[in-house]
């Protein structure tokens, strides 16, 4: 089966590399999307959608049934592909950041703040602000509630991981979700990284949820 990779927001090029080798090494082929989402357009709903499209066909010419593995901000770009295409066959949504946060949980993403060396969705701590990071996150903000909306017309199997102690994840709205849309199987790994990909004791585990749900 074809599977088509959407990074995260902070995903840089070698880290990107990394995951593409670690699913080859176990058997699972991995084609990249994007390698830099400042190039897509932010003025206009519709030309996203329409470079979302051009993107998706871009990278399955061939026009195969594929299944769309995404990260983060991936997951906002993967549902509004999925959702204009009948040519995803599966959905993998891992560290989605739509929907709604209880109190509580804004509360903890505060605190996750404070501390320097915390590893959030956007590299805070690990790059300097550039034009096309500020350009990516406008990007990011104007997908999450399109997604949030999205995600309830999507009607073919889809699975959402998440860390169990990933601070930036709304957690109770997923859990909602997935009681409300059959097709929908939540699954946790036990870690705090915002990719689990990323994390030595988790990315196997994480790599077996998957390849169970593709197979």
């Amino acid at each position: 089966m074809y599977n088509l990779y959407y990074k995260g927001l902070s995903t840089d090029v070698h880290e990107l590399d990394k995951i593409i080798r670690f699913f080859k090494e176990n058997n699972v082929s991995l084609t990249p999307v994007f390698e830099n989402y400042a190039t897509l357009p932010i003025t206009s709903i519709k030309k996203l959608n329409v470079a979302l499209q051009d993107k998706f066909k871009n990278a399955n010419p061939m026009g195969q049934k594929t299944n769309l593995i995404c990260h983060s901000m991936g997951c906002n770009l993967g549902v509004l592909t999925t959702i204009k295409t009948p040519k995803v066959k599966k959905l993998i949504l891992i560290s989605p950041q739509f929907g709604n946060y209880t109190e509580k949980e804004l509360e903890k993403q505060k605190e996750e703040k404070e501390i320097s060396t915390f590893y959030r969705p956007y590299g805070e701590q690990k790059t300097k602000t550039t034009n096309d990071k500020i350009k990516s996150l406008i990007i990011f903000n104007k997908t999450q509630h399109l997604a949030k909306v999205a995600i309830e017309k999507v009607n073919i199997p889809t699975l959402i991981i998440y860390s169990k102690d990933d601070s930036f994840i709304p957690k109770e709205y997923l859990q909602d979700l997935s009681a409300r849309k059959d097709n929908i199987t939540l699954k946790t790994v036990d870690t705090k990284m915002n990719n689990p990909l990323r994390h030595n004791a988790s990315r196997t585990k994480t790599l077996k949820i998957i390849k169970n749900y593709i197979r």
